[in-house]
């Protein structure tokens, strides 16, 4: 039995094959300390690397390299994905006496491409789940004490970066404003004929430094920023594609099924008064109650058609972030037999990213956004081989390559919206992950 290179990639493309006609990957784990999962970031360099962490509860995880990877392309790709994961299960064998706890890492683009991907998001297929080389994982939602494990590990760890992610200049090379909001009146336009309920409108905007953005230096500074977040990074040779997300999409823990509505959005006040008066207003508001119930509704329907005990949270509460805060209504349920990527399938696109109904909404943004968005608002997060996993939904993000930068963000659009105000929503979650770059925020 021949063990898997530790920094070789072997790409399984939509894993065709029977589980037995491919080689069998050889693992091995320990137990190690705990280390700072961004240092382990600075460590891969540009191999294959993910990351994916929520400060607050002291959850992390890390994969560098890739052994193997299941990648889809096409509509159907949440299917294809499933079928190359069980494939990739059945080819792992354990050794040594170190914890066995292993994940698939990586995530699904926000819609599927008719071809492959060009220009910024190229090598960023519509869905990828790496085994990493090198995986690293912490714990400590319950017991209060930290432990890790690991497979493998990259010598020498990298020192965390100091100051700013860059000192160079900054300056925007494309953000059409004129042309969102013109978009944006289209968009109510389908609304008011009555062809959807909700659209959720995002921009692209493109900047360029004079010199190398480090991505891990930003990281520590939205980490900061945002530590009731998700931080998640994926990267792919020079590119890396990150940001701190508020919303996750779905987490399966045994039979357990959670998810959350997160939509109506308001700016955070500069005192605990205007932040008071800022919240009330933003719960009273009938057109942000409207656009969240749309996203509730759409949740509870896809979870009620495959689980049992679906229990919604009676009112929406606040999720307040550094730079905004927004309605969540969190949903739970039991599933009796459908897997996570089944499940994620059925969740994905929700109504807070896409808009409703999901079909004409996801038709209409093809036809009228004026962009890929990628990976942008797509399910990032892991799998692991007893099924349970977690997906955040990639908002709150930025692409980088070398010294250029792409971010995005949107806002729904329902009938009572306002072009001008659902562009300044955008601007505020703008800022909120470019403000490293554009002010050097601690």
């Amino acid at each position: 039995m021949e063990a898997a290179r530790p920094w070789g990639v072997e790409l399984d493309r939509d894993v065709e094959l029977p589980p037995l006609a491919a080689a069998p990957i050889v693992l091995d784990g320990e137990r190690c300390a705990a280390v700072d999962p961004l240092a382990l970031l600075a460590a891969a360099g540009t191999a294959p690397r993910f990351y994916f962490e929520q400060p607050e509860a002291r959850r992390a995880r890390v994969g560098i390299g890739s052994l193997a990877c299941v990648e889809v392309h096409g509509r159907d790709r949440f299917a294809r994905a499933q079928r190359g994961v069980e494939s990739l299960w059945a080819r792992l064998r354990w050794q040594g006496a170190g914890p066995q706890r292993v994940a698939l890492q990586g995530g699904f683009a926000f819609a599927p491409s008719a071809a492959p991907r060009q220009g910024q998001w190229q090598g960023f297929a519509d869905g990828a789940l790496h085994l990493p080389a090198y995986a690293y994982w912490q714990e400590d939602a319950d017991s209060g004490q930290s432990w890790a494990a690991a497979t493998g590990c990259p010598h020498p760890l990298a020192p965390l970066p100091l100051g700013r992610p860059t000192r160079g200049g900054l300056a925007v090379a494309r953000d059409d404003a004129q042309a969102y909001l013109r978009r944006a009146q289209l968009a109510l336009r389908e609304i008011g004929k009555g062809r959807l309920s909700k659209l959720v409108l995002a921009r692209e905007i493109h900047l360029s430094s004079t010199e190398p953005i480090d991505v891990v230096a930003w990281l520590l500074a939205l980490r900061e920023r945002f530590p009731n977040c998700t931080l998640y990074a994926i990267g792919m040779g020079t590119r890396c594609f990150f940001g701190a997300s508020p919303e996750h999409l779905l987490r399966v823990q045994g039979r357990e099924v959670e998810t959350m509505a997160l939509a109506g959005t308001a700016a955070r006040g500069a005192s605990r008064r205007r932040d008071a008066e800022l919240a009330e207003a933003l719960g009273a508001s009938p057109k942000e109650r409207d656009e969240h119930a749309i996203v509730v509704a759409q949740l509870r329907a896809a979870l009620a058609g495959c689980c049992s005990e679906v229990d919604v949270d009676a009112a929406p509460s606040l999720l307040k972030t550094r730079t905004v805060q927004h309605l969540c209504t969190r949903i739970r349920a039991r599933h009796p037999s459908l897997s996570i990527l089944q499940l994620l399938a059925r969740l994905h696109p929700s109504a807070a990213v896409a808009g409703a109904p999901s079909a004409s909404a996801q038709s209409w943004l093809a036809a009228h956004e004026g962009f890929d968005r990628g990976w942008y608002a797509g399910p990032v997060g892991y799998i692991d081989a007893d099924g349970d996993g977690e997906f955040a939904v990639a908002l709150r993000g930025a692409l980088v390559d070398g010294a250029r930068i792409s971010a995005w963000a949107g806002a729904g659009l329902v009938a009572d919206s306002d072009p001008a105000a659902e562009y300044t929503e955008t601007e505020l979650k703008l800022r909120s992950v470019l403000g490293p770059v554009l002010w050097g925020m601690p």
